[in-house]
Protein backbone atom coordinates (compact mmCIF):
# COMPACT_ATOMS: atom_id res chain seq x y z
CA UNK A 1 0.00 0.00 0.00
CA UNK A 2 1.39 3.47 -0.89
CA UNK A 3 1.07 6.14 1.31
CA UNK A 4 1.75 9.94 0.96
CA UNK A 5 2.46 12.78 3.24
CA UNK A 6 -0.04 15.56 3.03
CA UNK A 7 1.99 18.50 4.76
CA UNK A 8 5.41 18.34 4.43
CA UNK A 9 8.49 20.40 4.51
CA UNK A 10 12.02 19.36 4.71
CA UNK A 11 13.65 21.44 7.58
CA UNK A 12 12.81 19.08 10.66
CA UNK A 13 14.85 16.16 10.75
CA UNK A 14 12.81 13.29 13.24
CA UNK A 15 14.20 10.14 14.28
CA UNK A 16 13.22 7.51 16.85
CA UNK A 17 16.04 7.69 19.11
CA UNK A 18 15.08 11.75 19.74
CA UNK A 19 13.78 14.55 17.89
CA UNK A 20 15.77 17.64 17.02
CA UNK A 21 14.77 20.51 14.09
CA UNK A 22 17.90 20.94 11.49
CA UNK A 23 17.70 24.22 9.34
CA UNK A 24 20.56 26.12 10.35
CA UNK A 25 24.82 25.22 9.61
CA UNK A 26 26.22 22.39 8.75
CA UNK A 27 23.52 20.28 10.09
CA UNK A 28 21.68 17.64 8.23
CA UNK A 29 18.19 18.44 6.39
CA UNK A 30 15.87 15.57 5.69
CA UNK A 31 15.12 14.85 2.17
CA UNK A 32 11.43 15.82 0.92
CA UNK A 33 8.80 13.52 0.10
CA UNK A 34 8.89 12.59 -3.92
CA UNK A 35 5.58 14.47 -4.37
CA UNK A 36 4.91 16.92 -1.65
CA UNK A 37 1.70 18.59 -1.15
CA UNK A 38 2.09 21.85 0.73
CA UNK A 39 -0.44 24.15 2.78
CA UNK A 40 -1.65 26.93 0.86
CA UNK A 41 0.34 30.35 1.45
CA UNK A 42 -2.95 32.27 2.75
CA UNK A 43 -2.07 32.21 6.51
CA UNK A 44 -6.66 31.54 7.33
CA UNK A 45 -6.22 28.67 5.12
CA UNK A 46 -3.61 26.91 7.03
CA UNK A 47 -5.11 27.25 10.42
CA UNK A 48 -6.87 24.14 11.81
CA UNK A 49 -10.89 24.42 12.18
CA UNK A 50 -11.88 24.23 15.64
CA UNK A 51 -12.18 20.90 16.88
CA UNK A 52 -13.11 20.43 20.35
CA UNK A 53 -16.62 19.79 21.44
CA UNK A 54 -17.45 22.03 23.98
CA UNK A 55 -18.17 26.42 23.30
CA UNK A 56 -15.76 28.21 22.97
CA UNK A 57 -17.45 30.22 25.69
CA UNK A 58 -19.32 28.69 28.17
CA UNK A 59 -18.00 25.38 27.56
CA UNK A 60 -21.16 23.60 27.34
CA UNK A 61 -21.41 20.58 24.79
CA UNK A 62 -21.57 21.92 21.42
CA UNK A 63 -25.42 20.45 19.45
CA UNK A 64 -26.85 20.44 22.33
CA UNK A 65 -28.51 23.26 21.85
CA UNK A 66 -29.38 22.79 18.34
CA UNK A 67 -26.58 24.22 15.48
CA UNK A 68 -23.73 25.68 16.64
CA UNK A 69 -22.71 28.49 14.98
CA UNK A 70 -19.30 29.18 13.57
CA UNK A 71 -17.37 32.40 14.53
CA UNK A 72 -14.34 34.29 12.19
CA UNK A 73 -12.27 36.01 14.91
CA UNK A 74 -8.97 37.51 12.58
CA UNK A 75 -9.58 34.31 10.14
CA UNK A 76 -9.23 31.75 13.61
CA UNK A 77 -12.53 29.54 12.60
CA UNK A 78 -13.95 28.84 16.65
CA UNK A 79 -17.94 27.37 17.34
CA UNK A 80 -20.18 28.43 20.34
CA UNK A 81 -23.26 26.43 21.14
CA UNK A 82 -26.07 29.15 20.73
CA UNK A 83 -26.33 32.40 19.48
CA UNK A 84 -26.10 33.73 23.58
CA UNK A 85 -23.16 32.81 23.17
CA UNK A 86 -21.96 34.27 19.90
CA UNK A 87 -23.45 37.41 21.75
CA UNK A 88 -21.30 37.13 24.70
CA UNK A 89 -18.11 36.02 22.52
CA UNK A 90 -18.72 39.49 20.53
CA UNK A 91 -18.73 41.61 23.77
CA UNK A 92 -15.55 39.90 25.25
CA UNK A 93 -13.73 38.73 22.18
CA UNK A 94 -9.97 39.10 23.89
CA UNK A 95 -11.34 37.22 27.53
CA UNK A 96 -12.84 34.67 25.43
CA UNK A 97 -9.56 34.09 22.91
CA UNK A 98 -7.57 33.81 26.36
CA UNK A 99 -10.04 31.13 27.63
CA UNK A 100 -10.09 28.87 24.78
CA UNK A 101 -6.51 29.13 24.42
CA UNK A 102 -5.46 28.14 27.90
CA UNK A 103 -8.18 25.20 26.89
CA UNK A 104 -6.12 24.16 24.03
CA UNK A 105 -2.99 24.16 24.89
CA UNK A 106 -3.81 21.60 28.22
CA UNK A 107 -5.00 19.55 25.44
CA UNK A 108 -2.95 19.51 22.55
CA UNK A 109 0.37 20.00 25.06
CA UNK A 110 0.98 16.17 25.24
CA UNK A 111 0.84 15.41 21.24
CA UNK A 112 3.21 18.03 20.45
CA UNK A 113 6.06 16.24 19.17
CA UNK A 114 9.41 18.19 20.16
CA UNK A 115 11.34 19.05 22.93
CA UNK A 116 13.64 21.64 20.81
CA UNK A 117 12.67 24.70 18.59
CA UNK A 118 10.97 25.14 15.67
CA UNK A 119 13.33 27.81 14.90
CA UNK A 120 16.28 27.17 16.37
CA UNK A 121 16.51 23.21 17.05
CA UNK A 122 17.60 23.96 20.20
CA UNK A 123 16.45 22.41 23.35
CA UNK A 124 13.05 24.04 24.66
CA UNK A 125 13.94 24.04 27.96
CA UNK A 126 11.95 23.14 31.52
CA UNK A 127 9.12 26.19 30.38
CA UNK A 128 8.70 26.90 26.62
CA UNK A 129 6.42 30.18 25.70
CA UNK A 130 3.45 27.94 24.81
CA UNK A 131 0.75 30.05 22.54
CA UNK A 132 -2.05 29.19 20.10
CA UNK A 133 -2.08 30.21 16.55
CA UNK A 134 -5.12 28.98 14.31
CA UNK A 135 -6.56 26.99 16.63
CA UNK A 136 -3.11 25.09 17.18
CA UNK A 137 -0.50 24.88 19.74
CA UNK A 138 3.31 26.25 19.18
CA UNK A 139 6.22 26.33 21.66
CA UNK A 140 9.05 28.20 21.66
CA UNK A 141 11.56 29.48 23.84
CA UNK A 142 10.90 33.07 24.79
CA UNK A 143 8.87 35.72 23.05
CA UNK A 144 11.60 36.31 20.82
CA UNK A 145 11.10 32.77 19.00
CA UNK A 146 7.20 33.16 19.37
CA UNK A 147 7.16 36.59 17.57
CA UNK A 148 9.07 34.74 14.80
CA UNK A 149 6.68 32.31 14.40
CA UNK A 150 3.66 34.55 14.03
CA UNK A 151 5.53 36.53 11.43
CA UNK A 152 5.94 33.71 8.84
CA UNK A 153 2.89 30.92 10.81
CA UNK A 154 2.67 29.35 7.14
CA UNK A 155 5.98 27.71 7.26
CA UNK A 156 5.57 26.77 10.79
CA UNK A 157 2.59 25.14 10.48
CA UNK A 158 4.61 22.83 7.41
CA UNK A 159 7.41 22.23 9.75
CA UNK A 160 4.94 21.25 12.81
CA UNK A 161 3.18 18.98 10.27
CA UNK A 162 5.75 17.32 9.67
CA UNK A 163 7.55 16.89 13.28
CA UNK A 164 4.01 15.58 14.25
CA UNK A 165 3.59 12.85 10.96
CA UNK A 166 7.42 11.62 11.87
CA UNK A 167 6.68 11.24 15.38
CA UNK A 168 3.43 9.34 15.72
CA UNK A 169 3.00 7.87 12.27
CA UNK A 170 5.23 4.39 13.52
CA UNK A 171 2.51 4.12 16.79
CA UNK A 172 -0.66 5.28 15.01
CA UNK A 173 -3.90 3.01 16.18
CA UNK A 174 -5.58 3.14 13.07
CA UNK A 175 -3.13 2.74 10.14
CA UNK A 176 -5.66 0.63 7.84
CA UNK A 177 -8.25 2.79 8.95
CA UNK A 178 -9.71 5.98 7.45
CA UNK A 179 -12.39 7.74 10.49
CA UNK A 180 -14.54 8.90 7.70
CA UNK A 181 -14.51 5.66 4.97
CA UNK A 182 -13.93 3.05 7.25
CA UNK A 183 -11.12 0.58 5.54
CA UNK A 184 -8.40 1.68 3.80
CA UNK A 185 -8.33 -0.28 0.45
CA UNK A 186 -5.02 -1.68 -1.63
CA UNK A 187 -6.58 0.52 -4.22
CA UNK A 188 -6.57 3.67 -2.31
CA UNK A 189 -3.44 6.06 -1.93
CA UNK A 190 -3.70 6.93 2.04
CA UNK A 191 -1.82 9.94 3.46
CA UNK A 192 -1.32 11.78 6.75
CA UNK A 193 -2.99 14.99 7.70
CA UNK A 194 -2.92 16.86 10.70
CA UNK A 195 -5.37 18.20 12.94
CA UNK A 196 -4.89 19.93 16.78
CA UNK A 197 -1.28 18.28 16.77
CA UNK A 198 -2.86 14.96 16.05
CA UNK A 199 -1.70 12.86 13.07
CA UNK A 200 -4.79 11.42 11.10
CA UNK A 201 -4.97 8.95 8.19
CA UNK A 202 -7.06 9.03 5.25
CA UNK A 203 -8.19 7.42 2.44
CA UNK A 204 -8.23 9.95 -0.49
CA UNK A 205 -8.66 13.67 -0.44
CA UNK A 206 -12.34 13.71 -0.45
CA UNK A 207 -11.80 12.41 3.72
CA UNK A 208 -9.27 14.84 4.08
CA UNK A 209 -11.56 18.07 3.63
CA UNK A 210 -14.20 16.40 5.58
CA UNK A 211 -12.05 15.81 8.62
CA UNK A 212 -10.35 18.76 7.85
CA UNK A 213 -13.98 20.81 7.60
CA UNK A 214 -15.47 18.91 10.90
CA UNK A 215 -12.77 17.69 13.24
CA UNK A 216 -14.62 17.14 16.44
CA UNK A 217 -16.26 14.62 14.60
CA UNK A 218 -13.11 12.39 13.89
CA UNK A 219 -10.68 13.04 16.60
CA UNK A 220 -12.55 11.18 19.43
CA UNK A 221 -12.05 8.01 17.21
CA UNK A 222 -8.24 8.66 16.54
CA UNK A 223 -7.74 9.21 20.26
CA UNK A 224 -9.46 6.22 21.51
CA UNK A 225 -7.40 4.59 19.07
CA UNK A 226 -4.39 5.54 19.78
CA UNK A 227 -4.93 5.08 23.81
CA UNK A 228 -5.42 1.78 23.34
CA UNK A 229 -2.64 0.32 21.02
CA UNK A 230 -4.48 -3.57 21.53
CA UNK A 231 -7.23 -1.97 19.04
CA UNK A 232 -4.31 -1.63 16.74
CA UNK A 233 -4.74 -3.22 13.22
CA UNK A 234 -0.80 -3.73 11.66
CA UNK A 235 -0.39 -2.86 7.96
Amino acid sequence: MKRRVLWACPAICVSLGGIGACSHGSRDIASPPATPVRRAADPAASMDSYYLSTCAVCGGMLGTKGESPELIQEGRRLRVCCDACAQAFNRAPAANIERIDAVMILDQRPHYPLKVSLVSGDPLGPNPEDFIWGNRLFRASGWAERDLILDDPVRYVRLLDQAVIAAQSPTYGMPDKCPVQGDILPTDEPFDIVVANRMIRVCCGRCARVVQARPYQYLGMVDYANRHPRSRVQP
